[in-house]
């Protein structure tokens, strides 16, 4: 996913190259570089260093940017990989954080019960990661279960090499994208840092890559294995993992194409706030930010024991995952982004109380009555097999509230307009 961590490497998943592939093929804008001669044609024998130094001047023409610093990479085996990230989520995960937040997937229904979304994370990482840039001691990884260093891992460097320049010139820590209950805007800023990087990366596969090395990278043999475990991970998994890079790359695109790379860097001193604003680039433009909403303290008749264990922002995109639920329709999907594309602020709460009682409460805004009313009219096919829940709204906004109790209910979520459910 995309939180958690006191800091987390920047990390390359498999999908962004296969996109930053396939926009080679058919171009990105009218700014794309046109086709040029391949520099990839080399002799073989040439020094790996000699390829880096190459890359890095060629992505620094690119993007605009000069390094302040010199950048080492260093080639990891798929072992080697899983080692690292293994070692760094030790160290750096905020395991409480990330087993509350596995709790309040499942009460929603996003996660099957008796998940570890701390190891199911590690494990998609480990299994889609080709590459990752390491803000915390500026290291830069590749994935080459050779040792060598073939077209995946040059087109693999020309993105990570970006990080490390966005790093050097803008202070990747200044977007603070790691904050425990700020998920929905840490996701928007990461999905800034990978769409500026995956844009440089297909720039520079257009320009730099033959079209037997670009052939190379979609037959990569692992991408196969790659693309089966990708498919069966739960939705949200998936979509975090993708969003991104995806998602990235439009609103950054967006923006270059309206004032070039100084436009994307004018990003950096004023970022984003909200997947929202990535999904539609004129909210950012605009500088429609988010509604503040906050969720209730633990109400006093509810009893001792009680404590509100979480809270955080699931945003527009986490909204619309809700809505799908897994294995969506094209019409259920087209629907939930539709319904979720009126959001305007949320703030979801995880409450547990005495001998495993527990309750989830969210409160969301909307940009216009029928956004809400949209909203209020998809929420019950969502809560379906849930706990017992209760609806309440009042022209803009919409709050739910679910428990293991129909008892605590009316204590966590009074309201006069209301629809009940037992789950």
């Amino acid at each position: 996913m995309h939180k958690r961590r006191l800091r987390q490497p920047l990390r390359l998943a498999a999908v962004a190259i296969a996109v930053a592939v396939s926009v080679s093929a058919c171009g990105t804008s009218t700014q794309t570089p046109t086709l040029g001669p391949s520099p990839s044609a080399r002799p073989s024998a040439e020094p790996d260093q000699v390829t880096y130094a190459r890359i890095e001047s060629q992505v620094e023409a690119i993007r605009g940017l000069q390094r302040t610093s010199t950048v080492t990479p260093t080639l990891l085996d798929s072992a080697g990989v899983r080692d690292w990230l293994t070692k760094a989520n030790t160290a750096q995960t905020n395991h409480v954080a990330l087993a509350n937040e596995t709790k309040l997937f499942v009460h929603l229904g996003l996660l099957p019960a008796g998940s570890d979304l701390e190891q199911m994370e590690l494990d998609l990482q480990a299994g889609q990661v080709v590459g990752f840039y390491d803000p915390l001691s500026k290291g830069l990884y590749i994935l080459s279960d050779s040792g060598g260093v073939g077209p995946v891992q040059k087109i693999t460097f020309s993105h990570e090499y970006t990080h490390a320049l966005q790093d050097q010139v803008f202070g990747l820590d200044k977007l603070a994208i790691d904050t425990t209950d700020q998920g929905d805007r840490d996701l928007a800023r990461t999905a800034l840092v990978e769409g500026d990087a995956t844009l440089a990366m297909t720039l520079w596969s257009t320009k730099n890559m033959s079209i037997p090395d670009l052939l190379a990278v979609v037959g990569d043999s692992s991408s196969a294995a790659q693309t089966d475990q990708l498919a069966k991970a739960p939705t949200i998994l998936r979509e975090s993992l993708l969003f991104p890079y995806m998602g990235g790359l439009a609103f950054v695109q967006s923006m270059y194409d309206k004032g070039g790379w100084a436009a994307v860097d004018q990003l950096y001193a004023n970022p984003p706030d909200s997947t929202s604003q990535i999904l539609h680039p004129d909210l950012y433009s605009k500088k429609v930010k988010p509604v503040a909403v906050s969720v209730p303290a633990v109400p006093v008749s509810l009893g001792s024991g009680w404590k509100l264990t979480l809270q955080d922002t699931l945003g527009e995109l986490q909204l619309r995952i809700w809505l799908e639920g897994e294995n969506p329709s094209t019409v259920v999907t087209t629907a939930a982004a539709s319904t979720a594309s009126a959001w305007a602020g949320d703030r979801v709460g995880l409450y547990e109380g005495p001998n495993g009682a527990w309750a989830v409460v969210l409160k969301t805004q909307w940009g216009t009555a029928a956004g809400a009313t949209a909203f209020a009219n998809a929420v019950p096919a969502a809560l379906k097999g849930l706990g017992p829940s209760k609806q309440c709204d009042d022209s803009t906004h919409l709050d739910i509230a679910i428990s293991s109790s129909q008892a605590v209910l009316p204590a966590l979520l009074p309201c006069l307009k209301l629809s009940q459910s037992g789950g």
